[in-house]
């Protein structure tokens, strides 16, 4: 309920002349139907003080019904029971396990090798002050039976591992599983990735989810919209998520709870009523 209020107060302020001409547009439509009603319909009179609040009150609900928007949506997995919930807020406030996309040297530097704007850079300047060693030492070690090539760079770790390559990091008692997202070039340390990429990733990651989380929500942001951005619209990567996390479960459970976790600035980008409804039908 709190929640539902919040997005209401959020969409009347994102779009307070929207709210006002929707208000406006059905105070019109009812007052003109009902002037038009008493005037040619014998015995039909809505008047008085009564009527005039009933007005007013319903084209109020009827302008704030058309600038909410939720925050936040559920999809029940059918014959499982997994939910995904789809909301918007920040990752490392989430309970439960947490997912950090990362390209596939590992890259802890924060500048060239890792944007302090990406998921990853904000995990390193968040959890470790920026300093990369507490990373590096703990993906050492987890990663030391993986298979691995050299490659010479001028700039950033010189090991790069498979796509789908897993390690869990730990950040005081929170766990995150940072996993093999990108490839990066080598030389200008740009990342990207595609479908087909981002498929065997998430695979890779559901795999250590169902090892790790111990009953936990599983949390991830929407992964390939960033830096490394696949090159789809907002709605058809986080299906591609969801599509991604339904065959997984279907095969074998992962977790209850898997989390998506969207940032603010997609929000005008997406309605949430859509998605579910898309994957309900």
């Amino acid at each position: 309920m709190m929640r539902a209020l919040k997005d209401l107060l959020n969409g009347v302020r994102r779009h307070p002349w929207l709210t006002i001409t929707n208000a406006f547009v059905a105070y019109s439509v009812m007052w003109t139907t009902t002037e038009g009603l008493s005037y040619f319909v014998p015995g039909f009179n809505i008047k008085g003080f009564f009527a005039l609040t009933c007005i007013i009150i319903l084209s109020l609900c009827w302008a704030l019904k058309r600038v909410w928007k939720p925050s936040q949506t559920e999809i029940r997995i059918a014959h499982t029971d997994t939910t995904i919930e789809v909301l918007f807020g920040d990752l490392f406030k989430q309970s439960g396990i947490r997912a950090v996309a990362v390209n596939e040297f590992f890259d802890s530097k924060i500048g060239k090798p890792v944007s302090d704007r990406s998921v990853h850079g904000i995990f390193i300047n968040k959890c470790f002050g920026g300093h990369p060693e507490p990373f590096d030492k703990q993906v050492e070690e987890q990663l030391r039976q993986t298979e691995f090539e050299h490659i010479a760079r001028p700039d950033g770790k010189t090991k790069r591992y498979p796509i789908g390559s897993t390690a869990i990091i730990t950040a005081e008692s929170d766990r995150y599983i940072a996993f093999a997202f990108s490839k990066t070039d080598p030389e200008t340390c740009k990342a990207q990735s595609d479908v087909t990429l981002m498929w065997g990733a998430l695979h890779s990651l559901w795999q250590r989810a169902r090892i790790e989380s111990g009953g936990y929500p599983l949390n991830l942001t929407l992964v390939g919209s960033g830096l490394s951005g696949v090159g789809l619209p907002t709605r058809d990567l986080l299906n591609l998520i969801i599509l991604s996390a339904i065959t997984e479960t279907k095969t074998k459970p992962i977790t209850q709870r898997i989390r998506i976790v969207l940032t603010r600035d997609r929000f005008e980008d997406l309605d949430l009523r859509d998605v579910k409804k898309h994957w309900r039908e």
